[in-house]
């Protein structure tokens, strides 16, 4: 018994091991002498490696709840909330900044149904889109049934350089 104990440990052991190896991520690393430079020593230059620069801008993606609404009566009242997503291109110091292109796409998902909301802008430094959740019943309805997921995916251009970035957020819908 302890035998077959053991031979069924070692089998779980090595499933386990393989199965972590094949989960691992894609990992990249840089080459210690890039092809197309000169790593020997020689003149000038400006060095290799270090820290990439920091990007010049911060994009902003910010998710506001606005409003919450309901239709009908108990009990079969219905319920949903107003959201506002924006796309906001600022310095580190928080002053604002105009993009080349600026746009933001936000999904509300409630149960199985969901709205969306898209915005984009030329020359600006602040797009936006405010819109209401699917309505779902609420009356005596549990928590996880009233709680909408808004994503949003906020992107800019400034000089020639992507910023992009996503924001999500949990609101529960009152009863």
């Amino acid at each position: 018994m302890l035998r077959r104990a053991s031979t069924l440990g070692v089998a779980l052991l090595a499933c386990f091991a393989f199965i972590g190896v094949n989960a691992l991520p894609a990992q990249a690393w840089v080459p210690e002498c890039p092809i197309d430079s000169e790593c020997g020593g020689g003149g000038g230059g400006e060095g290799g490696g270090g820290t990439p620069p920091t990007p010049t801008y911060n994009l902003q993606g910010v998710i506001q709840l606005e409003d919450t609404g309901h239709e009908g009566s108990w009990p079969l009242r219905q319920g949903g909330i107003k959201v506002r997503g924006y796309s906001r291109l600022a310095t580190w110091g928080n002053d604002r900044v105009d993009a080349n292109y600026i746009n933001v796409r936000c999904s509300a998902t409630v149960l199985s149904y969901s709205t969306h909301d898209y915005d984009s802008e030329n020359n600006g430094a602040l797009v936006d889109v405010t819109f209401w959740s699917p309505t779902v019943p609420v009356t005596g309805v549990p928590v996880q049934s009233r709680t909408v997921t808004i994503n949003c995916i906020h992107h800019a251009e400034k000089n020639g350089v992507n910023y992009d970035t996503t924001s999500t957020a949990q609101f529960i819908i009152p009863e």
